[in-house]
């Protein structure tokens, strides 16, 4: 008889290493992801306690430091599900070398039972070092801050382990790296898209997903966001009639699609324009055209109160039928099971709140 499946747990504990060396800009972004989850859950539902809850690790008895000015850690219970290493400002690698050797007797057990026990770990720029030290980069593929890879990947001199491998397999084209349960990041400002990957694979993955597009910079919700003062994207394309094209299809989502129209455009014969637009994006322009409404429609189903079949009316499609084949194929789910899983917006009972208007549709 198989054994009962337990439910996933309704929140995540994160721990967040501080001390007085660490990067409080990291420690104050990894918080801002997770307030910015609870902010999103709190919208759907003001009654729910937080899902994602935080607290702060230190070594014993290091009182200097305090942590990032940003609201106080929640309230926990139950084992870290994720633990988090923000990494220390240093001047040198030496320097760096020191501050993570006061921390391997600490928290190497603690980070090693962690990762064999199925938790994740996020050692982010030089959090990394503590890692290596720890013998959790061994084997791994890693992301690292290039001023500091030396110091991550060779042992300290003196330490009897001259001759050894590399202490991880540095991928020097990558921002942040994934490698099982282990994310490592090359720089600061890849925090936030390490940390909603993370996240991404936890519990709370719907929230991490909907969370990201507004926390991150998404092209196509640039370009199809609901906004009156919209203009096209200027950024130029290798080649100039297949940037008019694709500014035509951008300007003209909402009507009905006309390869004609769009070659006339570009200046160019309608199968010119098929074989060209097709080597370049890898796609025609008629589906070029059905991923910025989709991704048009996305926003709206997420931000507004509007219809499926209003949706489906702003982003160009004569009948709603037609709107939810093209959005089930790209997308994989209905437009209404997406706006349930992806909402960034609260009930029309919390927008409107007691005793005020009406709010006007498509708010």
């Amino acid at each position: 008889m198989p054994a009962p499946t337990l439910p996933p747990p309704a929140h995540v504990n994160v721990g967040i290493l501080w001390g007085p060396d660490s990067i409080a800009g990291t420690a104050a972004a990894v918080v801002d992801v997770l307030r910015a989850m609870n902010t999103l859950a709190a919208m759907r539902s003001d009654k729910a306690p937080p899902p994602m809850r935080w607290c702060w690790l230190a070594l014993p008895g290091e009182a200097q430091g305090l942590p990032p000015p940003v609201p106080g850690a929640e309230q926990m219970d139950g084992p870290l599900h994720t633990i988090v290493l923000p990494g220390w400002l240093a001047p040198t690698g030496p320097r760096l070398r020191d501050i993570c050797s006061r921390h391997v007797a600490h928290f190497g057990p603690l980070l090693r039972a962690h990762l064999a026990g199925g938790g994740q770990v996020a050692g982010l720029f030089t959090g990394s070092h503590l890692l290596a030290d720890c013998g959790l980069l061994a084997g791994r593929k890693v992301a690292l801050p290039w001023v500091f890879a030396p110091s991550i990947l060779m042992p300290a001199p003196g330490s009897g382990q001259q001759g050894v491998m590399p202490r991880g397999d540095w991928q020097r084209n990558q921002p942040w790296q994934r490698d099982g349960a282990l994310w490592t990041t090359a720089s600061l400002q890849e925090t936030t898209a390490a940390m909603l990957d993370l996240l991404s694979s936890t519990p709370m993955a719907e929230l991490a997903q909907a969370a990201s597009p507004v926390l991150r910079f998404d092209p196509q919700r640039q370009l199809t966001a609901p906004a009156g003062m919209e203009t096209p994207t200027g950024s130029p394309m290798v080649a100039g009639a297949l940037e008019q094209a694709r500014r035509w299809l951008q300007a003209h989502r909402s009507e009905p699609y006309s390869l004609q129209a769009t070659a006339r455009a570009a200046s160019t014969s309608p199968r010119t324009l098929l074989r060209w637009f097709a080597q370049e994006h890898g796609q025609t322009p008629q589906d070029y055209l059905h991923g910025l409404r989709v991704a048009q429609a996305q926003a709206l189903l997420q931000t507004t109160y509007l219809t499926v079949e209003d949706v489906a009316q702003q982003c160009g499609y004569g009948d709603a039928g037609s709107f939810r084949k093209v959005f089930v194929r790209l997308c994989g789910v209905t437009p209404g099971a997406w706006r349930q899983r992806f909402r960034l917006r609260t009930t029309r009972k919390q927008w409107q709140g007691a005793g005020e208007a009406p709010v006007p549709k498509g708010r």
